[in-house]
């Protein structure tokens, strides 16, 4: 069992994981870059069961690239998105990398959603890269 924590930026949501990391990617979808406002966003895949949130993060749901449902949770004081649900993945919860306190247990498997990457978005070369979602 791996454990972390982390917050929002004004610490009003805050969670505590303590479960296996089923993976980490590097999302280059246009959804993740119009959420985040950046070029892609590094998520941490875990149990959703595993997760124990404090406070009360706000809800936005939308069809995403993929035609998930995808369900954003962030702080409604700061703004900051902590979470990501994808209807299409059962039981499972993506927590924003930049949102987790131990900072050395972020390392990226493979890079996801690249035929959307921005161009000038520098990859690792040793990471797969899918163009979409892979099965």
């Amino acid at each position: 069992m791996t454990q972390f924590n982390g917050s929002c930026l004004c610490g009003a949501v805050t969670y505590e994981a303590d479960c296996e990391i089923q993976r980490i990617v590097n999302c280059h979808c246009t959804d993740c870059q119009k959420a985040t406002g950046s070029v892609h966003t590094t998520m941490v895949f875990v149990p959703q069961d595993g997760v124990t949130i404090k406070g009360y993060p706000s809800s936005y749901t939308h069809t995403a690239d993929s035609g998930s449902a995808m369900t954003k949770r962030f702080c409604s004081s700061c703004g900051t998105q902590l979470f990501s649900i994808n209807s299409r993945r059962a039981g499972a919860i993506g927590i924003r990398a930049g949102t987790i306190s131990q900072k050395h247990l972020v390392t990226p498997q493979l890079n996801i959603f690249c035929d959307s990457a921005v161009p000038s978005t520098p990859m690792d070369d040793k990471l797969p890269k899918h163009r979409k979602m892979p099965g």
